[in-house]
Parts: structure tokens; C-alpha cells; sequence
């Protein structure tokens, strides 16, 4: 399933994807209990989090947040 900016705040799963404003996606694939995180066509993930761990991911003016949860990640817009 794919989500954007209006469905925020939103917990992706695994394969799922969030567009967010500047047109940057987000997806994450799960290794050994962590959240590797990807942002666009990354190859490498940007982060890998734990559930607990947070993440602030900047994009051209605005500021997410990324919060790593038993079931997915949450993705919510700071400012």
C-alpha cells in the first residue's frame, strides 16, 4: 500500500511506502528485528531502528519524524 503526506501521521509495514511532501519516499525492510530505513532510490538504508528508536529526516523545509514500532514504522510531520 502506498500512503502521502494527507494520511499523516501513519505506521507503514514492511513494503509499504509513504510519499511525503517534497515528493520523497520512505520505506523500510525489516533485518534481524531492526527498521532498515530508505529514502528514495537509496541503495543502502539511511538508518536502521529498533523499536523505541526515532529518527529525524529533513526534506527540503519540512522535518519528519520516523519512529520505529513493534508493527512498522510510524512517520509523522514535525513542522
Amino acid at each position: 500500500m502506498e500512503y502521502n503526506e494527507r494520511d499523516l501521521p501513519v505506521s507503514i509495514r514492511e513494503a509499504e511506502m509513504v510519499t511525503l511532501q517534497p515528493g520523497t519516499v520512505v520505506r523500510f525492510e525489516e533485518s534481524g528485528g531492526a527498521r532498515d530505513v530508505f529514502v528514495d532510490d537509496e541503495w543502502s538504508s539511511r538508518v536502521s531502528l529498533f523499536p523505541g528508536m526515532t529518527y529525524e529526516l529533513e526534506c527540503e523545509g519540512c522535518t519528519y519524524m520516523l519512529s520505529a514500532e513493534e508493527a512498522g514504522l510510524r512517520v509523522e510531520r514535525k513542522n
